[in-house]
């Protein structure tokens, strides 16, 4: 009788187990779905600062990888680093300055040229020997446009006399500051030239008319 009961009880527990065992498997099987419809919803989202993209998109253009991810609704092919099928991005809002210089008949311009210049970006203006920022130029202080070729032009004219010592002698440094992202690109060393007209970097592109401010 005790053997028996044994075994009832044995009988008993292997079917409670079985019987868990698909509620545990669907129970996952709705978490998987819930988070596919999650990832979905943000691909769909597609906002301007944050986005999931599918592997056979690549990254877009100003977007850098936060994470890489494998997602059910990406196609396996044309795969990230580490055959990832996904990844989250993020907007890259650090200005980009790829050259700048002296303008201005007087040369006590600064024109800068470069990429991912925010509509509102301003710039700080340190000496070549101090941490400390000696002026910034925002809003009508400095003429921001975009040029013939695409690229992002800020020009201002030095205030002060001492800004234009510095400039005349031991140069300037520059930073581009994008004030939404709250990033800056990396300084840049400029330096008024001997003669007058542009530095001898060519000056920040084919339509220089509006480079006085």
């Amino acid at each position: 009788m005790k053997n028996l009961l044994n075994k009832l009880l044995l009988i008993l527990l292997v079917v409670g187990i079985i019987s868990c065992q698909p509620e545990e498997d669907q129970l996952l099987e709705e978490n998987l779905i819930l988070d596919e419809q999650i990832d979905t919803q943000s691909l769909e989202k597609n906002n301007s600062d944050f986005r999931i993209v599918c592997s056979i998109e690549g990254i877009p253009e100003g977007f850098v990888v936060e994470e890489y991810l494998t997602l059910g609704n990406c196609p396996n092919y044309n795969l990230f680093l580490g055959r990832y099928n996904a990844a989250i991005v993020t907007r890259d809002g650090t200005p980009r300055i790829s050259r700048a210089g002296a303008g201005c008949d007087d040369n006590y311009c600064i024109w800068i040229v470069g990429s991912n210049f925010e509509d509102n970006a301003y710039v700080d203006i340190r000496t070549t020997t101090g941490h400390n920022i000696i002026g910034t130029y925002r809003g009508s202080d400095r003429v921001q446009y975009v040029n013939a070729q695409g690229q992002d032009v800020i020009t201002l004219r030095l205030r002060t006399q001492f800004e234009r010592n510095e400039f005349a002698s031991r140069g300037l440094r520059i930073w581009v500051v994008n004030p939404e992202a709250r990033k800056w690109g990396d300084g840049r060393t400029v330096r008024r030239p001997g003669g007058n007209g542009n530095d001898d970097d060519g000056g920040p592109g084919d339509d220089c008319n509006p480079i006085c401010p």
